[in-house]
């Protein structure tokens, strides 16, 4: 036989064993971490420091809460019964029974279950991740054909993409054991972000089921960390169990309903239009001066950002908007901060804020993307330290009040003293009818700031609500004043 040919087949055979003789690292992950279970479920006691992003005073700033519970897991079971006790010692319960894609779900003080969608529910199979990985490790064993594989010296990483996220899952190659989970996915405001479950201390219950008995969670690209620890755990006596008994007639959405915008435009007097938007609840102001527009606010994401431009437009075809401001950092108000940066607006912030702007406007939105993703411009900003007055006729003053505001740190307000008015966020709660009940301390840190800039104000106009609470956000000034008088 010609040796080239005996080469060749040599080859071919030693290829053909390699082939065979292939670790599929998932399966022997499988047989560590899930298969000693399959017909029964783990109970687990758990303890986890909790930090999350809300209606704080300044960005990036954590509530902290501390939150102890009970899952139940394995099976393609999830259970879990929980306490989470805020920073003043407050405490709410709440309940989740996912069985078979099934999804039953209490949210935190409530007593009646949640509306749940075919989103939802897989969301439930990456939020388990948070205490175990065995559901997603499940997930990707019954989903093989979907699933990519990446091989280096210490890892295997199998991949698992969807239109709107990535979920990969990282297992040691020598220990077969799950070291991390990452999962990629859109957020409105923050573009491409990543969290990030790290398994460590695993331990081995009863010669067979390995177990992390610490889980350290990185959110929002790092930017907000949590860490859960497992207590105890034990083979629970009852395979059957539930949390939450399927109620007759329950099922699952398909999706969420979307509010598809309602925009409504009015002419406040002869150079300030209010841009109300009814799908977010939020008033819009447009200032138009003789030659370019100022835009203040724009909530939550790209897409209404890039609608409120449009109708800027309308209003005023050949003036470009050379400014887009926020009245502080919650979403409501800067959420379309990119199309505005896109249009080549400066957009006007304080020091507190200054550098969240920038990470806003330089997040990758690749898996949603915008105006700013497809066509990157730079960000222009100008910083208010005091005040910064636009304009010579119809002249605007934006003041930086910040904590008087009592409500957060980079807080601005607008004035324009011609007319006597004022337009800020969501300091003022007037009723439309009845008496004006004592001001509260957002209200009364408005009437305070306006007081020690002596500023004569007639009439308060205010971004949120639009929709109708029985409150007034057109407010004449003697209401707040009525209201700074009052003992109760």
């Amino acid at each position: 036989m010609n040796r080239k040919l005996i080469q060749f087949l040599l080859i071919l055979n030693v290829l053909a064993i390699q082939s065979c003789s292939k670790i599929n690292y998932l399966e022997k992950c499988w047989e560590k971490q899930v298969k000693p279970i399959q017909e029964e479920l783990t109970e687990i006691s758990f303890k986890e420091k909790r930090n999350q992003l809300g209606h704080n005073s300044q960005p990036w700033e954590k509530s902290k809460y501390s939150v102890i519970g009970r899952i139940w897991i394995g099976g393609n079971k999830f259970l879990k019964l929980d306490t989470i006790i805020t920073s003043r010692g407050n405490k709410y319960f709440s309940k989740t029974n996912y069985s078979n894609d099934i999804l039953l779900y209490q949210d935190y003080g409530e007593n009646k279950l949640a509306s749940v969608t075919k989103d939802m529910v897989f969301e439930e199979l990456i939020k388990s991740a948070r205490y175990s990985p065995i559901n997603l490790i499940e997930y990707f064993i019954n989903n093989q054909s979907l699933v990519s594989e990446e091989t280096n010296q210490e890892y295997t990483i199998y991949s698992l993409n969807t239109e709107d996220k990535e979920i990969d899952i990282w297992i040691d190659n020598k220990k077969f054991l799950v070291t991390k989970i990452t999962h990629l996915y859109n957020h409105d405001l923050y573009g491409d972000v990543k969290t990030t479950y790290s398994y460590s201390n695993y331990k081995n219950l009863h010669d067979s089921l390995w177990y992390a008995n610490k889980i350290g969670i990185k959110k929002i690209n790092g930017k907000i960390v949590d860490e859960v620890i497992l207590d105890t755990l034990k083979i629970s006596d009852d395979r059957e169990l539930k949390l939450i008994n399927k109620p007759e007639g329950y099922k699952i959405q398909e999706s969420t309903e979307i509010n598809k915008p309602k925009i409504k435009v009015n002419q406040y007097n002869e150079f300030i239009h209010l841009i109300e938007l009814e799908h977010t609840d939020d008033r819009v102001m447009v200032v138009e001066f003789d030659e370019f527009l100022l835009v203040a606010e724009a909530p939550l994401n790209s897409d209404n950002g890039e609608l409120i431009i449009i109708e800027a437009r309308k209003i005023a075809p050949s003036k470009p908007i050379r400014y887009f401001v926020f009245g502080h950092h919650h979403q409501h108000y800067l959420g379309g901060l990119r199309a505005f940066v896109h249009k080549e607006a400066t957009i006007i912030c304080t020091e507190i804020n200054k550098e969240y702007v920038e990470f806003i406007a330089n997040a990758q939105h690749a898996i949603k993307s915008d105006s700013l993703h497809l066509y990157p411009k730079p960000l222009k900003t100008e910083i208010v330290k005091d005040n910064i007055s636009i304009g010579e006729k119809n002249k605007m003053i934006i003041y930086f009040i910040g904590e008087k505001s009592k409500h957060t740190k980079d807080y601005l307000i607008y004035y324009f003293p011609d007319q006597n008015l004022l337009f800020q966020d969501d300091l003022c709660w007037i009723p439309k009818e009845g008496e004006i009940g004592k001001a509260r301390d957002r209200q009364a840190g408005l009437y305070h700031a306006i007081k020690e800039l002596n500023l004569e104000v007639d009439t308060i106009i205010q971004s949120w609500p639009v929709k109708d609470y029985g409150v007034k956000t057109i407010i004449p000034f003697k209401d707040l004043e009525t209201s700074m008088g009052r003992k109760k």
